[in-house]
């Protein structure tokens, strides 16, 4: 008598919602001038972080607002460059945001040229005198406003956004960027001020990141062996061991979900249906532990567990599932093999969903 058998089933469903970024906040009155907004109105570029040719040259085109004081001061060159913000960190590392045009009464340098800096960027241009222009060695985006009316205070500029495969993103509707500015003043009594200052998410992309994931089982079926000479004696010693695992990685929150077809009994092959023609045992996975006893339909779900994301890096997370007997196979009827099916089932939750357990290892 031998082996118990498994099958294991994924479920790696794509979750999103099509959304569009906007960021706003008012800039204090101590920095004379810079950035009021940059919004996109556009339905959302996909990112699949499992899709192999990430997201290649996707153009997007963002609304930028000057930040005026009264008395007839403007914002007149406003220099600027992107980082990720706190939550993105160093998954965003790889992304190109690259300035390609613009539209409105203004003129703009710097296209071409990747003004988005990583984490593992520490080369930060110089924004400052205004006079400074971009190039190849300090790359951002200088935008000079030509017209000096409320018409002419916010321009369009088109953004070409490359984001390579298998960043570990959160699933999410949008990216979010800080900016780092370098701006001058127009007319007024602060005429001729240059000053520099940051706008934490200050650039909202409309682009979303899907809420997926990639499972798979690791190990061997969960195998006792033969169990025909196990006794009363060492059954509960008799289990599958702890190399096999179920391994997922994940943008997002999933639920995961097992079920056994015989309720936790393995039963003869040869289709005999009394007690010697089975064999029970337990399950642990995920931090639950499972038999006959606790869930005796056969084929009902028996665990369900809300998980954290898992992320994208090649370690992901490990899921660990053992069994052990709950009776000896010494005295049972002789089959060539005694098994049950079990049966797992992965499935990812919306994006604005966080999860509940930091699950496996």
């Amino acid at each position: 008598m031998s082996s118990l058998a498994k099958n294991m089933k994924t479920l790696a469903a794509v979750v999103g919602f099509a959304a569009a970024g906007v960021a706003t906040g008012a800039q204090a009155q101590t920095t004379k001038c810079g950035l009021t907004a940059i919004s996109a109105q556009a339905n959302p570029a996909i990112y699949d972080p499992f899709e192999p040719t990430g997201l290649a040259s996707t153009t997007i085109d963002m609304t930028i607002t000057r930040d005026n004081l009264s008395g007839g001061a403007t914002t007149s060159i406003l220099n600027f460059y992107l980082r990720a913000n706190s939550a993105t960190g160093s998954y965003a590392n790889g992304i190109e945001i690259i300035p390609l045009s613009i539209a409105g009464q203004a003129a703009l340098e710097g296209v071409g040229l990747d003004i988005f800096y990583g984490t593992n960027e520490t080369n930060y241009p110089v924004l400052l005198p205004i006079t400074v222009s971009p190039t190849s060695a300090s790359k951002f985006a200088k935008i000079s406003f030509t017209g000096n009316n409320a018409g002419s205070d916010s321009v369009q500029v088109k953004f070409q956004v490359n984001i390579p495969p298998n960043l570990n993103l959160s699933a999410s509707q949008d990216l979010k960027f800080d900016a780092y500015f370098g701006c001058n003043i127009q007319g007024g009594k602060d005429n001729g001020t240059e000053t520099t200052g940051d706008k934490q998410n200050a650039v909202v992309f409309p682009v979303q990141v899907l809420s997926a994931l990639r499972t798979y089982f690791a190990g061997t079926a969960l195998d006792f062996g033969e169990i025909g000479l196990v006794n009363s004696a060492d059954y509960n010693a008799k289990n599958t061991g702890d190399q096999n695992y179920v391994f997922v990685q994940s943008s997002g929150a999933y639920d995961v979900t097992l079920s056994s077809a015989n309720a936790f009994v393995m039963k003869n092959s040869n289709g005999g249906n009394t007690d010697n023609d089975k064999v029970k045992y337990k399950l642990n996975f995920l931090g639950n532990e499972v038999n006959n006893t606790t869930n005796p339909v056969p084929g009902q779900v028996a665990i369900t567990v809300n998980c954290k994301r898992a992320g994208l890096t090649t370690e992901g997370r490990r899921l660990p599932i053992k069994a052990t007997l709950l009776e000896p196979g010494a005295g049972k009827n002789p089959s060539p093999l005694y098994s049950d099916t079990l049966t797992v089932t992965l499935a990812p939750k919306i994006y604005s969903e966080e999860g509940v357990s930091v699950c496996g290892v």
